[in-house]
């Protein structure tokens, strides 16, 4: 028995010795984990802080913020603070990283989910991004240098807009100095066009008016700017955020094409942005990527700065070289004498008068009214998606100083028939046969409407030219299922929409979408477009319906040459006696 007890009590000292390492490693396994987690290892220190929110828009400091301490941030040494010292905090911090980019991925697929809903249907033919293609720039081994007199003169610059010297803003700075330097000079070309416009509702709206370079960055000043995730204009709205800011969109007008009115709804989204983050470097971040994604990027780290955010890569990669894309444009425009640009010639400001439509107007009429091009009227309503003004009020844009000129001519044509007819003035040696054939009309039409009767017009008479409406080009499948094809049916006298549907066997309601329709009324001479399925005949003529006859074809077809349908016991019963026979 003496012999027993040392051996018992030597199995219970290494039992509970075990038992004691084992707590102790799972204690430190559970600290490792628990910050892996997101909580504090250390209950005593603070937790990070919230982001700051101004609770008014005011004007910002007009000193160059170069670095962030703990002086004007109170947050930076927060995240530091709470980081507990364990030989795996590399890799603590790297999982951490790799969790906040995925999470900040899936906001940003939910904040921009609306960008692939519906097809656009802007029918002008989208320009190219001037951020796209600088954004995919990657600038990071390329020099930050600035000779020490020109670092001095970018230190003293004078802006509204909060600016920032570091190695991302200088980086494009040396870019636009060097290979980029034609897209720079290009993009200030195109802003004497649109810059004093902006201007003005900038100083309206009391915001900075160096955010005129946030446009040249986002689109280059141009209208009809899209990019590959269907942001859409100058200021480059999304679909969503733009109907949040007043800019409506719909088949016939989308107004983020609209210089001026995108102009006002982007002026009005980053003072919510400002109000909401305190900061313009936030805020045009904020633009960039939606104001969800730097706010989660702002509570996850503690930060409320975009240079700590944009280095420790908790926003995308767009948005973090946004803002110094900005900057840069602001102090190479501010400062453009020193840098050579300012031998730039600006193009000249657009100018424009504005009258108010109610029906639809075609846009040869309009351009025929002012005494302009087509072209010009396009490039001065970029936002019409059609060839024409919508049925509703829409306020239009012609050239300067001719507003009377269209009111009086416009009041000339009846208002049926300003969808399609055309005003001409008569030249010396033209003939009624000529003008009809320079419009592809009847030159007896053209007497009939202007009541012309035996009198030939005079040389600087203003004739009405009764052109027919004609559809505008459909675009169909290419092939396979479900393919479309298109058939034309001019109106005749007599004829209704009703009628017209069951000839082609289709809807009123088709026909009306097909032809931009907005009743039941028809025009004689009216040109229909009716799309059918591939294969689907339609055989014309007098004395029946084309639909009878066509499905009355198809049976004959099926059971044989005019004869009457036949069962399969029936088929089978007839070639059994001719085969007897």
């Amino acid at each position: 028995m003496a012999k027993v007890q040392p051996k018992l009590r030597e199995a219970f000292l290494l039992g509970g010795l075990t038992l004691l390492v084992s707590c102790s490693a799972h204690n430190a396994y559970l600290a490792r984990h628990s910050n892996i987690a997101g909580f504090a290892a250390s209950p005593w220190l603070p937790a990070p802080a919230p982001a700051p929110r101004a609770a008014l828009l005011s004007d910002p400091p007009p000193a160059i913020d170069f670095t962030s301490t703990s002086a004007n941030n109170p947050t930076l040494p927060i995240l530091e603070k709470t980081q507990p010292r364990y030989p795996d905090r590399r890799k603590n911090e790297s999982l951490l990283k790799r969790e906040s980019d995925k999470l900040l991925e899936e906001l940003r697929v939910q904040e921009l989910g609306s960008w692939n809903q519906a097809p656009s249907r802007i029918s002008q033919q989208s320009e190219p991004l001037l951020l796209e293609e600088l954004l995919k720039l990657n600038l990071e081994g390329e020099d930050s240098g600035v000779p020490a007199d020109l670092s001095r003169l970018l230190a003293a610059t004078r802006s509204d807009l909060p600016l920032a010297l570091n190695d991302r803003v200088l980086r494009y700075v040396n870019y636009f100095l060097g290979r980029g330097r034609n897209t720079l000079r290009a993009s200030l070309i195109r802003a004497g066009k649109y810059r004093p416009m902006i201007s003005k509702i900038l100083e309206e709206q009391g915001l900075p008016q160096e955010l005129v370079y946030l446009v040249q960055a986002e689109s280059g000043f141009r209208p009809k700017a899209r990019s590959p995730k269907k942001a859409t204009g100058m200021w480059q709205f999304v679909a969503y955020r733009g109907r949040e800011y007043g800019l409506n969109q719909d088949r016939h007008v989308d107004e983020r094409l609209d210089p001026e009115k995108a102009t006002r709804a982007a002026a009005h989204h980053l003072a919510d942005l400002y109000r909401q983050f305190g900061h313009w470097h936030l805020a045009m971040a904020a633009y960039n990527c939606g104001p969800g994604g730097v706010q989660r990027a702002v509570e996850r780290t503690g930060y409320a700065d975009f240079w700590e955010l944009a280095g420790r890569g908790v926003l995308p990669q767009e948005t973090t070289n946004f803002v110094p894309v900005i900057l840069a444009m602001t102090l190479l425009g501010k400062n453009a004498e020193a840098f050579h640009l300012d031998d730039i010639v600006p193009e000249e400001p657009i100018d424009y008068d504005t009258v108010q439509t109610n029906s639809r107007i075609g846009l040869p009429l309009i351009a025929d009214a002012a005494g302009s091009a087509v072209e010009r009227i396009k490039q001065l309503n970029p936002a019409l998606l059609r060839s024409s003004t919508p049925a509703g009020p829409y306020s239009l844009r012609i050239p300067k100083d001719t507003a009377e000129q269209f009111e009086r001519e416009i009041a000339a044509v009846p208002e049926i028939h300003r969808q399609s007819w055309r005003r001409h003035q008569m030249r010396e040696n033209e003939t009624l046969t000529r003008i009809a054939a320079l419009y592809k009309v009847r030159p007896r039409d053209i007497a009939t409407v202007n009541h012309l009767g035996s009198a030939d017009p005079r040389p600087g008479d203003r004739l009405n030219i009764p052109v027919p409406l004609r559809p505008e080009p459909v675009q169909t499948a290419a092939a396979g299922v479900g393919r479309r094809t298109q058939a034309i049916h001019k109106v005749q006298p007599g004829e209704t929409l009703g009628g017209v549907a069951r000839r082609y066997r289709v809807t009123v309601a088709q026909l009306q979408v097909w032809n931009h329709l907005e009743g039941d009324h028809l025009q004689v001479g009216h040109v229909l477009s009716i799309r059918r399925p591939h294969g689907a005949q339609h055989r014309a003529g007098a004395g029946g319906s084309p639909a009878r006859k066509g499905a009355s074809s198809a049976r004959a077809a099926a059971t044989g040459s005019g004869r009457p349908r036949q069962s399969i016991r029936e088929v089978a019963s007839n070639r059994a006696a001719t085969a007897a026979n």
